[in-house]
């Protein structure tokens, strides 16, 4: 489908989510530029079912992701920093979601919007949070000096 340059802008987010099978492509071919995959070893890289590369290739080359050469192989642009970018953030996530594997939320525990949103979240579950009743006074943040801890007078 062709696009209409003068409605284009390329600054306008990219549109892909992370953990699909067009975000893995895209953050393998925007790794080095320079360098470009044949949609068998795309496959093999990223150990997607068989017929999916060649789909989701075509649908990100149809979108001005990436590009293909003359002779079949897929690259990241040069010159798409946005989409280098992204690429690097689906990198950070994949480091944070290595090293915190459970984050400790469920989906309910997420802020949720709409007619079934929950007006509160629930607690954390580690820690059981007591508010006191009332604040302490500055009196009774220093011990007297001339006072033992029942507040009688030393002798």
């Amino acid at each position: 489908m062709p696009i209409d340059l003068r409605e284009h802008n390329p600054d306008d987010g990219i549109d892909i989510r992370p953990g699909t099978n067009k975000a893995a492509i895209i953050k393998l071919l925007y790794r080095d530029t320079n360098l470009a995959y044949t949609p068998a070893e795309i496959q093999e890289a990223l150990d997607l079912p068989r017929g999916t590369p060649s789909t989701t290739l075509s649908r990100l080359r149809d979108d001005g992701l990436i590009g293909k050469t003359s002779d079949g192989l897929y690259h990241g642009f040069e010159h798409r920093d946005d989409l280098r970018r992204f690429a690097r953030s689906l990198v950070q996530l994949d480091d944070m979601f290595t090293r915190y594997p459970d984050p400790g939320l469920t989906p309910g525990d997420v802020e949720q919007t709409g007619s079934g949103a929950k007006t509160e979240l629930p607690r954390d579950r580690g820690t059981e949070r007591h508010a006191p009743s009332e604040e302490p006074s500055p009196s009774d943040w220093v011990a007297d000096a001339g006072t033992d801890s029942d507040g009688r007078e030393e002798q």
